[in-house]
């Protein structure tokens, strides 16, 4: 709701006229009591220059009289200026007690207090009388002239609103009205803003007065609302709403009543005839919220209200309809980011999905889709899940401190004893520590936005610093990236189709792939074993034993690379070939991890493919 510009521009203009009256005023009457004190000081002046004169006169003649005469003259001529200097003092007390008198008791019950005390002077000192008669008069009127232009002056003034000539309400200041603008919007939304609705209103100056009450935002939104609800009612001409995107012309729909339209995102939901609950509802879901470091709180729908407008009856519903909408729980679309360590089974299993449901799901790449998320699982992929959550849910900004960390810097140096795909540490490199304070925004408990406020490092990282290996190796280097884990990813491509502990003793992994495809160490160590035949049902396999004592198994493997007994490989390099050999169906990789102490270890904490 706002004020028509016509009447803005009107209101400004008679505020501005208003104040520029009154400001005239004030001048004019400051003039005269600027005037009338200096006419007054000239004739004081005069008086005491001609009385100097007269002296100096007298003197001259009176020396050849006698300088007798002289001096009884002189005698009399001091006691005058005694008398006068006294008659001074007398007039500036009696001005410093009226002052204080105007301050104390106001400028009417001074003047009396004043005149009182004349009136006493009078009565006891005729000659006295006469002197206040001609020179405290003109004192007092000037004491009056300034009393009166500086009660004029400091008085209070507000802003008068006006509608259909009468006044509806007094504030501090213009600024205050558009405040109960913006009040009345909220409350309200209306589709006809040209007609005799749309409420104008007159602004004009005006000095405070005892019977005048300021008011605030609040109680000029509500004399607003009263005078727009008058005028609808008195009105009486056909309005054009909107009703499920429809337009609707009451008067010809002489049946519908008046409600309140409730929107969500400017879709319609229902018309109520209070709304009251759907609010109380509203705060109860934010003050679920309301915890110690929340900054603001809010939904991710807007909800709004068409004040009173008109409907038919039967799209009237009660309040407990849109709040259960509100209350209630949908199915939507949630995307998943795959990073550095996901594989298909934990995505699943996180999501109470089997890897069917999983590979069902629309699964993209770099704005390509992805056939078979399970076979092909890169890092960055975004894979389309379901799941239920609130229809209406809470968004709700805090301000947190959390520490992160800050990667340090690797410097390599070649080093000619030490096999390529190897390396030694010298220097090992520590990450360093940050403090970040941020605005971090979420929706339900889920983070979706941050913005960082700041940073302080608290500790700096330490460079690592490695010798890098160049001797040749007796086979091939894998140059891929060997997934993402901690140890390489054993086989160029291919799938996990079986996993440890999955009902049948299985000590470790299958990753299913086609025949021949390359398998590579997936950390340095020496060969304990290269063997071809059964092998206890491993077929033919190979098995290494790293630096730190763990001991990885390859097994069915098609055939051995130009590896035997006693080796050194290192990570990544290329040792056989899938197959079906052994005890197994199909050709893919067993492969195993044991523990220094003998114990088997999931492969799936060490590897991972992407």
């Amino acid at each position: 709701m706002s004020i028509h510009p016509n009447a803005e521009k009107q209101a400004e203009n008679n505020a501005e006229l208003d104040k520029k009256n009154i400001l005239s005023i004030e001048s004019a009457m400051v003039n005269i009591g600027t005037l009338v004190t200096y006419i007054c000081s000239s004739a004081i002046k005069r008086t005491l220059a001609v009385a100097g004169c007269a002296v100096k006169t007298v003197t001259r003649k009176l020396i050849p009289f006698g300088k007798k005469a002289a001096e009884v003259f002189a005698e009399k001529i001091m006691n005058f200026k005694r008398s006068f200097v006294g008659f001074t003092e007398s007039i500036a007390a009696s001005c410093k007690k009226f002052s204080g008198r105007v301050s104390e008791e106001g400028l009417g019950k001074a003047l009396v207090l004043q005149l009182s005390d004349i009136g006493t002077a009078i009565k006891n000192n005729k000659n006295f009388a006469k002197t206040v008669i001609n020179h405290v008069v003109p004192v007092a009127s000037i004491a009056l002239l300034i009393g009166v232009v500086a009660e004029k002056t400091s008085a209070d003034y507000g802003v008068s609103i006006e509608y259909n000539g009468q006044e509806i309400g007094v504030v501090s200041e213009e600024a205050v009205l558009n405040e109960a603008q913006q009040v009345v919007a909220d409350r309200v939304t209306y589709f006809d803003t040209e007609s005799e609705t749309y409420i104008t209103a007159t602004l004009s100056l005006k000095p405070l007065g005892a019977q005048d009450e300021v008011i605030d935002e609040q109680m000029l939104a509500d004399a607003i609302q009263e005078q727009i609800d008058t005028q609808i009612v008195e009105a009486e001409v056909p309005v054009e709403v909107e009703v499920q995107g429809e337009p609707v012309d009451v008067a010809e729909n002489t049946n519908e009543e008046r409600a309140y339209i409730v929107t969500i995102d400017g879709e319609f939901a229902g018309a109520v005839s209070e709304y009251t609950a759907i609010e109380n509802f509203l705060e109860t879901k934010k003050a679920e919220y309301a915890d110690e470091g929340v900054i603001d709180i809010s939904f991710d729908k807007n909800i709004e209200y068409a004040y009173e407008d008109y409907v038919m009856p039967d799209q009237i519903v009660d309040e407990t309809e849109i709040i259960e909408k509100l209350d209630s729980l949908v199915t939507e679309p949630v995307y998943y980011e795959v990073v550095k360590g996901d594989n298909p089974w934990d995505v699943a299993m996180d999501n109470d999905m089997t890897m069917d449901e999983l590979n069902e799901c629309f699964a993209s790449y770099k704005g390509e889709e992805i056939e078979d998320i399970t076979e092909y699982f890169p890092i960055g992929a975004v894979i389309q899940l379901s799941e239920e959550v609130p229809y209406l849910q809470v968004m709700t900004t805090k301000e947190v401190e959390y520490t992160e960390s800050i990667d340090y810097e690797i410097v390599k140096t070649d080093d000619p004893d030490i096999y390529k795909g190897d390396y030694e540490v010298d220097v090992e490199g520590v990450e360093g520590v940050k403090k970040v304070v941020a605005k971090v925004t979420y929706k339900g408990d889920t983070a979706v936005a941050t913005d960082v406020i700041s940073e302080e490092v608290v500790s700096e990282p330490v460079t690592e610093y490695r010798r890098v290996g160049t001797r040749e190796t007796i086979t091939p280097v894998s140059e891929g990236s060997g997934g993402s884990g901690v140890y390489f990813w054993p086989v160029d491509g291919g799938y996990i189709s079986a996993y440890m502990g999955d009902g049948r003793g299985h000590k470790g992994i299958d990753i299913a792939a086609p025949y021949g495809t390359p398998i590579y160490a997936t950390e340095s160590g020496t060969i304990t074993q290269a063997e071809s035949g059964w092998n206890g049902g491993y077929g033919t396999c190979v098995k290494i034993k790293h630096d730190n004592g763990e001991v990885a198994m390859y097994a069915h493997m098609s055939s051995l690379a130009e590896i035997s007994y006693g080796d050194y490989v290192v990570k990544g390099q290329l040792i056989g070939y899938v197959g079906s050999t052994g005890d197994s169906t199909g050709n893919h990789l067993h492969f195993e991890i044991r523990s220094p102490y003998g114990s088997y270890e999931d492969p799936l904490d060490y590897v991972s493919q992407y």
